[in-house]
């Protein structure tokens, strides 16, 4: 008889982001050895086969959900129903909101199955979180029995905030994410460039701790000093004032460019793979301590692509190359022009890139550390 594993997210599983995607990549590797249950918010359009959705709400995403407290309080209740209908042997969490609505039906003894494990997958980063969250964190690990983190940087500062408190006594494992099936095999044919010309990439979802006005500061800097370069920028646009602010901003991209520039948006995963094997230079930008991992990255390196990140979070850890990260737009102008002018370099750091994602950051990697966790 397949184990019962209820999974839990913030966010619709057909809607752009991490969290969704490295959901997804459980359910499709693990559906044929355990029994998988899923509750999220919004219906599902593209089902994946084998897999038992639970429809709760209208809302795609928890966030939204929230402002309307009385739909907010039906959707707990809904869930401590199924819950205790379903009786999983392992609950495992994939986002914040979903974690606290578990902590919460357990300390109010809400559910039925007292042998529960409870897993956290934790995606945020520790250092981004104020003293509020913080201590709603501690009080709901009290009865959690794994949290995952997707870094070594992430655990260590959870392991240092939980040391002298009595608030969690379970373990702190490391799964690293992985960019998925579509990124495994890599295309040479596809990396053949068909131009002199450098091509220069930028993405993610469109939001202020993306830095998005540091992404066209680089892009007149190096524009500044060579016009041997074409940018894309693929962006992620959850609602319609996103989206008008992304096209204002593509505007005056192509103006710095003279026009050599493609911006998308809400590209699915096929059309971001064909976007990454377009790039010589991929360039995350986002403000200190929000990312604890940069999936983005990954996601490039694997289409042989230079990778460049701000001093992040977790990004440093990821790219695995202290001179790839920068902090100045200046500093990422300097480092593309120099591995312009050194093909040698440029193609070696290409090919470290690729060798890493197969090594650390493969599929394999992370369905067998999630196969040994359910099992």
């Amino acid at each position: 008889m397949k184990r019962k594993i209820l999974i839990m997210g913030d966010n619709n599983l057909e809607t752009v982001g991490g969290e969704q995607e490295s959901t997804k990549i459980i359910l499709k590797n693990l559906k044929n050895h355990f029994e998988f249950h899923v509750i999220q918010p919004g219906d599902t359009i593209k089902p994946i086969s084998g897999i038992n959705y639970k429809y709760l709400s209208e809302q795609d995403r928890l966030k939204k959900l929230i402002k309307n407290p009385f739909l907010f309080i039906k959707y707990i209740l809904d869930t401590k129903k199924i819950i205790n209908e379903i009786n999983p042997n392992i609950i495992h969490t994939q986002a914040q909101v979903s974690f606290f609505i578990i902590g919460m039906l357990i300390k109010f003894k809400s559910l039925k199955n007292n042998n529960l494990v409870v897993v956290h997958t934790e995606r945020g980063l520790y250092r981004k979180y104020n003293l509020f969250f913080k201590r709603i964190f501690y009080l709901f690990l009290k009865n959690t029995d794994l949290l995952i983190t997707t870094t070594e940087y992430n655990k260590l500062d959870w392991e240092k905030a939980l040391k002298n408190r009595n608030s969690f006594r379970g373990e702190i494992k490391v799964i690293e994410n992985t960019a998925g099936d579509l990124f495994e095999k890599f295309d040479d044919m596809k990396k053949i460039k068909i131009t002199d010309e450098y091509v220069i990439g930028f993405a993610g979802r469109y939001c202020d701790w993306k830095n998005w006005p540091l992404a066209v500061e680089i892009i007149e800097k190096v524009y500044r000093d060579t016009k041997n370069v074409k940018v894309k920028m693929a962006i992620g646009c959850l609602d319609k004032t996103s989206e008008k602010e992304t096209i204002e901003m593509f505007k005056k991209i192509e103006k710095i460019t003279n026009g050599n520039f493609d911006g998308y948006i809400n590209l699915n995963l096929e059309e971001m793979n064909n976007f990454y094997y377009d790039l010589d230079f991929f360039i995350l930008t986002s403000k200190t301590n929000t990312e604890s991992f940069g999936r983005t990255l990954v996601e490039a390196m694997s289409r042989k692509t230079v990778v460049f990140s701000t001093d992040a979070g977790g990004t440093t850890e990821v790219i695995g190359n202290s001179n790839n990260i920068f902090e100045q737009s200046e500093d990422v102008t300097k480092k593309i022009l120099f591995y312009m002018n050194n093909k040698d370099e440029m193609n070696a750091e290409k090919k470290y890139n690729l060798e890493r994602v197969k090594s650390v950051y493969s599929l394999k990697n992370n369905i067998i550390k999630h196969q040994n966790l359910y099992s």
